[in-house]
């Protein structure tokens, strides 16, 4: 397992997409996988953001591409939980 750096989140004026613009996917703005998600997206809400990217953050890298790891996946395990 890779050593994780302390998370960035960046705020975004402009909501991410659920549907067409890729460039505004949820898909290219944040590593849905990453272990520290949940702390992020936890920062967000309490700034009181719209929206946020992780591409700033050093750990947007991290990721694992298998398709166990996609966006329907996350969406099925976070629906599970």
């Amino acid at each position: 397992m890779a050593v994780m750096a302390k998370p960035y989140p960046t705020e975004m004026t402009t909501p991410i997409s659920l549907e067409g613009n890729r460039k505004m996917s949820v898909e290219a703005h944040r590593n849905l996988f990453c272990s520290v998600y949940d702390e992020c997206l936890n920062d967000a809400v309490k700034r009181g953001w719209n929206s946020f990217t992780c591409v700033r953050c050093p750990n947007y890298t991290v990721t694992d591409g298998s398709p166990e790891h996609s966006i329907e996946a996350f969406a099925t395990q976070r629906k599970s939980a």
